[in-house]
């Protein structure tokens, strides 16, 4: 999704309640919990997260260090349990109301699904690939007042697809050609130019109903820079609302998602740029992030990681928070969305739907830890964990 987020990349995220001043816990246990703690908060420290959908969870170490009052600069490096392995770097300026931050990343993802495009698309042709990917850029935002930040970003990306490394699964190559998957056997060098505005309204004093809402407009454009094939326009628009009901710190949270894109005659859209819709999250670049639910990424949690890909995409999400002991919540939702190949398709009909629950660990406001499970979505159990802050507190 070509969403900008305005987070820098070495801006820490607010400091959680400490473990070791809030758990009571045995002094054995206590001890190297505290120890494990003081480590992770260090400027060069180890981190845990994952690289993109069908990776799994990976280790590595974050270097994240102000360089004086405004600045900032940090580099990570991080291997997965499937070989998956990233590696950026970026450096930035955060002011009062203003912020810059240019940035690079090598990406190497070896097991990326893919099912074919369109709402139509078969779970039996289930294949994979490989991407590797090369980007550059910057993106700056200013806050023009409390609740509204104007962003934009420019990036260079050197995409390079090749066959996929599942020893369970067929490579794209051999259920695929170039005219099932737009930009299988050529992928150039592309450079995007975005503009997005953020709106956050908070929770006004008093409103014990209403508990904020943010909303997000982004437009991009990506150039094709040496084929004259692959250039295409973006345009996406992302809701939450949220509410409270039934009793203290529980919530309902209301996201929706649309995403279209616009092609001049002759171009396309390579397949590996195309929104997705399934599982816990799609292929960001650096600082990309959706809005999400309620403390989560994921589209459609009842199918696969990528199952539905096309040119124009619906979501829409609710989900019921409901804190059950201690730092534990659990969340009921239901998830309907569809992609499309033309944008007059996207309406409420024939939509894809699931629904299931989740566990997550809280540090304060914050999820440390989720577990999703998705059922309804015809493709049996789903279950998605995800580390949403990559240190757990």
């Amino acid at each position: 999704m070509a969403l900008i987020s305005v987070g820098l990349l070495g801006a820490q995220a607010p400091a959680a309640p400490s473990v070791c001043t809030e758990v009571v816990l045995p002094p054995i246990v206590k001890s190297p919990l505290c120890a494990t703690v003081s480590t992770l908060n260090r400027p060069l420290h180890p981190v845990i997260r994952g690289i993109a959908p069908g990776g799994g969870l990976g280790a590595g170490i974050e270097y994240d260090a102000p360089l004086g009052d405004r600045w900032h600069a940090a580099g990570a490096a991080t291997v997965t349990a499937r070989d998956y392995w990233s590696g950026e770097v970026g450096a930035g300026y955060r002011g009062a109301r203003a912020g810059v931050e240019t940035y690079a990343r090598l990406r190497d993802m070896r097991q990326l699904s893919f099912f074919g495009l369109g709402p139509e698309s078969d779970r039996t042709d289930h294949a994979d690939f490989r991407l590797q990917e090369r980007v550059v850029g910057a993106l700056g935002s200013v806050s023009a007042t409390p609740w509204l930040t104007i962003g934009a970003r420019v990036e260079g990306s050197w995409p390079e697809v090749g066959p996929g490394r599942s020893t369970k699964l067929p490579s794209i190559e051999a259920r695929f050609a170039e005219s099932d998957a737009p930009g299988l056997t050529s992928q150039p060098r592309q450079i995007r130019y975005q503009a997005s505005v953020d709106i956050r309204i908070p929770a006004a004093i008093g409103e014990r109903l209403y508990q904020g809402a943010k909303y997000r407009i982004a437009y991009a454009v990506f150039s094709d820079q040496e084929l004259d094939r692959f250039s295409f326009r973006r345009l996406d628009f992302e809701a939450q609302q949220r509410f409270a009901l039934f009793g203290p710190h529980r919530r309902l949270t209301l996201h929706g998602l649309v995403s279209i894109t616009d092609t001049d005659a002759g171009h396309q859209v390579p397949f590996y740029l195309q929104p997705t819709l399934g599982g816990k999250w799609n292929l960001q670049s650096v600082h990309e992030d959706l809005i999400g639910s309620d403390g989560t990424q994921a589209t459609l949690r009842g199918f696969r990681n990528f199952r539905f890909r096309d040119r124009n995409l619906l979501l829409l999400q609710a989900e019921y928070r409901i804190p059950l002991r201690g730092p534990v919540d659990a969340t009921l939702f239901a998830d309907a969305g569809k992609v499309t190949s033309r944008r007059t398709d996207l309406n409420l009909a024939d939509l894809q739907h699931d629904f299931g629950f989740s566990l997550s660990l809280m540090s304060g406001p914050a999820t440390a830890a989720r577990v999703d499970v998705g059922l309804g979505g015809e493709e049996g159990i789903q279950l998605f964990f995800t580390i949403r802050r990559e240190v757990i507190p």
